[in-house]
Formats: C-alpha cells, structure tokens, sequence
C-alpha cells in the first residue's frame, strides 16, 4: 500500500511483506540472544543460519518498492533495481502481480503483489458496498489485481493514472518506446551478502 512523500512522488511498499520480515527479525533476533547465552561450543554457529534468515527477510520483504514520479517509475525488487522511463512504457497488468511491459520485456513489482482468493473476495466486498473507488481500468479487462484495496490494484491506479495525465500533457510520446532505454542495476552487494550467508549456513550445519 503508499505512502506519499512529496506530492508528485508516490512510494508503494507492500505492508503484509514488511510485517512478516518484522516477525522474521524478531524470531532471529530471539535465537541469536539465545545462543549467545546458553551456548558456548560449536553449536554457536547457529548465529550463522539465524543472520541468513534475517537477512532474507530484509532483501526478499523488506527493502522492495515501487516509486512512482514525473521522471519515471522505480521498481526496487529482490535481485534488481529498474529505471523505467515513461516513454519506454507500453502495458501496465495485474494478472499476478504489478506488472510493467516495456518493448520485449516484463518486470513484475516484488512490492505489489495481486491479491489470493480470500483478499479479492474481501476487497470485492468493500468495493461493492461503495467504500473503495474502482480502478481507472475497462470492466473487461479488470482482474482481481486492479482491486483498489489490494496492494497490486493501488499501485496500478497510480501508474495508469500519472501514465495517462504525461499523455495528455504530451510531457510523454508513446512512439519513442522502442528507443527510450530502460535501466537494469543489479543488487551485485546485496546477491554477494546472500551468498556468503548461504555458504556459512551450509558450513555451520555441516560443523555442528
């Protein structure tokens, strides 16, 4: 769900995701306190695999965003950070998540996932009893992601939207989509941490 910062920037966190990385932290921080105290041979290795799982949390849950602003839209996601300009934007979809269709590519948004069963019978609800605005999106290409009170379907209407008004502004032209480069910066740091966690968990498995 957003949260806006200025008011021509729009940042979109998924909220469930941020909970369960809280509650991964705090299961984490629990062992290792644990550890620390009562163990005091191999087995403190233990840290190993809790600080794998802490982290995982934070890179798979937490740190993933979407930023939606004049300039373009920023997709943070879990292995990858995307610059998508405006002008090299062609499809926006929710199918199974927030996703964005540049000229031979797709990049779904880790941050804005549609909906399960339960949530879009839910989100259904809300929007039938008239206290959730419909999507800005034809009825016959709606999915259960366009939901406005879903996570996918909120940060969708900003897109469409902010899309739609550079349009009519003429601030973008749609024909330049093939040759407006997008930019791909991988989380080089972030896959190197991962990695090394990973095989000092594998290690302190094997030693204690």
């Amino acid at each position: 769900m957003p949260y806006v910062s200025p008011a021509e920037r729009e940042v979109f966190v998924s909220r469930f995701n941020r909970v369960l990385a809280v509650l991964i932290w705090a299961a984490a921080a629990a062992l290792i306190v644990g550890l620390l105290v009562s163990v005091h041979d191999e087995r403190l290795l233990y840290v190993v695999p809790c600080a794998l799982f802490a982290f995982i949390g934070w890179a798979l849950l937490w740190r993933p965003r979407l930023t939606v602003a004049d300039e373009g839209i920023e997709v943070i996601n879990v292995t990858r950070t995307v610059d998508i300009p405006w002008q090299a934007l062609i499809h926006v979809d929710t199918k199974y998540a927030l996703t964005l269709y540049t000229p031979g590519h797709k990049f779904p948004v880790w941050s804005a996932p549609a909906p399960g069963t339960a949530r879009t019978l839910r989100a259904t609800r809300r929007e039938t009893t008239g206290r959730v605005g419909k999507p800005n999106v034809a009825d016959s290409v709606r999915r259960p992601g366009d939901l406005l009170s879903t996570e996918s379907g909120a940060a969708a209407e900003v897109v469409r939207r902010r899309w739609l008004q550079l349009q009519q502004s003429g601030a973008v032209d749609s024909g330049l989509a093939d040759e407006t480069p997008v930019t791909v910066r991988w989380h080089i740091v972030s896959l190197a941490v991962l990695a090394a966690l990973a095989v000092g968990t594998l290690a302190a498995l094997l030693v204690a």
